[in-house]
């Protein structure tokens, strides 16, 4: 056997349905019960507001202009990637191709291409030019 104490007592909450209590004395006439439950019926369901169709059409047609905005915007940045891909790949090579170039001026123009090609034409080379200079005073 379960035995509860007083003082602890639950905290019940209120019963949020209205149910009618029933009547000790019994109606006089039906009719008039039917009218009165169907009142009580009625009033005691919760509205759900109505959403007309054409508002749901019209926020369709907007969800899935903006989708479709969304998707173009996708494949065009897409696209443009590639572009620029196409570009840098062309740049690079280009930019490879120069620095070859331009070594190959270099060791053309350099001193010791510059030096052999003078000692074929008969110059004489100088040797180093680190001599002291001395002034007489």
């Amino acid at each position: 056997m379960m035995v509860q104490s007083p003082l602890k007592r639950r905290e019940v909450q209120p019963n949020l349905r209205k149910v009618p209590k029933p009547d000790i004395t019994p109606p006089s006439s039906p009719s008039k019960k039917r009218k009165a439950t169907s009142k009580k019926s009625g009033g005691s369901k919760a509205a759900i507001p109505k959403i007309k169709p054409g508002i749901v059409i019209l926020i369709s047609l907007i969800v899935g202009a903006l989708g479709f905005a969304y998707l173009t915007h996708v494949f065009a940045t897409q696209k443009l990637l590639q572009e620029v891909q196409v570009l840098e790949n062309e740049y690079n090579k280009a930019r490879q191709t120069h620095d070859e170039l331009k070594l190959r001026y270099d060791r053309l123009i350099g001193p010791a291409e510059i030096y052999d090609k003078a000692q074929e034409a008969g110059f004489i080379n100088g040797g180093p030019a680190d001599y002291i200079i001395t002034v007489e005073e």
